[in-house]
Order: structure tokens, then C-alpha cells, then sequence
């Protein structure tokens, strides 16, 4: 599974080993990153200690990031600009999405969100952060869950599918399902 990771940079010195600590939990589960972005916002701090950023490409970088990603993961507690855009960004394109704070979810701009794409998870320490992670991770894995795509028919299609759902009170999505399996069934026999 390809996983985005957003945060803030700010204090990346401060956060590095809590960054690390979800990027460890990930991994653990099989998963990677879309975007490996941490190690290079922790070594790009020039002698001053100040960031040293070309918004534009990191932005670009991480929207794209996003837009690849199975499942995305937002580390909130500096509660900057830029994780929110993430965040609705994330949630626009309907990927599951864990925001994570070391503020309780109530002290936290991501409280007035609704969406059911949308977990929101508290941590006091890295042992509760992996934790939180992989538990979100393991719920949204595919294999676990029905998997959901579109599909274009025409309108005879579209017709019987109607027809069908009118006299057996099935929604269309249950009926083709169904057709579906007695193709798989008749295939095993």
C-alpha cells in the first residue's frame, strides 16, 4: 500500500524521531511512502537553523504525493495552513485519511471535520503514535474491505439493470455483484 505522509517541517528537529516513529509503523505494515520528504526537510536546514525551502516544488511534490497514495496520514500538532489544504485535498480525491495530533481532536482545527474517509487519532508518546497508525493502516487495507470502482454502460444496460432492481428490490450495484459471482462460480464448476 503507498502511503502519504504530511506535516510541518517547522520544527523538524523537534518532531524528526516522531516522523521516523510513523514511517517505522508503515513499514511494519507492508506499506510505503509516496513521497519521502522528512529526511530531506531534516537535512535542509542551513547553519542558521532556518529552513531552507522551495515551496512551490514542495508543494507540487506533496499534492502529487497525494494523488498517488492509497491512504494518507497528517501529523497536525503545529496546526499550519498547509496540512489542512492537505487534509481537504486528501479527502477530495476520497482517500482514507488519519489526522494526528498531540493535542486532544477537540483542540484541533480537524474537529469540525466530517467525513467518513476521515480518523482522527491523539498520541502522548511514539509507542501510542505507532499504534494509532497501524490500527488505521490495518482497517483501510484492501483486502480487508470491499473495494469500490466506476463503470460506464449504455443504456440497454442500463435498462435491465433498472428493470431488475424494480422487480427484485436489489439496488443495481447488489445485481451485477451477483452476476459477477455466478460467472466465478460457473468458472470453478
Amino acid at each position: 500500500m503507498i502511503i502519504h505522509l504530511a506535516g510541518s517541517s517547522k520544527n523538524i528537529e523537534k518532531d524528526y524521531t516522531l516522523y521516523r516513529a510513523i514511517i517505522k509503523a508503515i513499514t511494519e505494515c507492508d506499506s510505503v511512502l509516496s513521497l519521502d520528504w522528512i529526511e530531506h526537510a531534516y537535512h535542509a536546514r542551513n547553519s542558521k537553523g532556518k529552513e531552507v525551502n522551495d515551496w512551490k516544488t514542495s508543494l507540487a511534490e506533496s499534492f502529487s504525493a497525494i494523488s498517488r497514495a492509497d491512504l494518507v496520514i497528517i501529523e497536525v500538532s503545529a496546526g499550519e495552513y498547509t496540512q489542512g489544504y492537505e487534509t481537504a485535498l486528501a479527502l477530495q480525491q476520497k482517500k482514507p485519511t488519519l489526522i494526528i495530533s498531540r493535542h486532544k481532536a477537540s483542540k484541533t482545527p480537524a474537529s469540525g471535520l466530517r467525513s467518513r474517509l476521515l480518523t482522527t487519532g491523539y498520541y502522548k508518546n511514539e509507542d501510542e503514535l505507532e499504534e494509532v497508525v497501524k490500527d488505521f493502516i490495518k482497517a483501510n487495507t484492501i483486502a480487508t474491505k470491499d473495494l469500490r470502482f466506476n463503470m460506464f454502460i449504455d443504456r440497454p444496460i442500463y435498462n435491465y439493470l433498472r428493470s431488475v432492481s424494480y422487480d427484485t428490490g436489489k439496488n443495481k450495484s447488489e445485481i451485477i455483484r451477483e452476476l459477477i459471482n455466478r460467472e466465478i462460480n460457473k468458472q470453478k464448476d
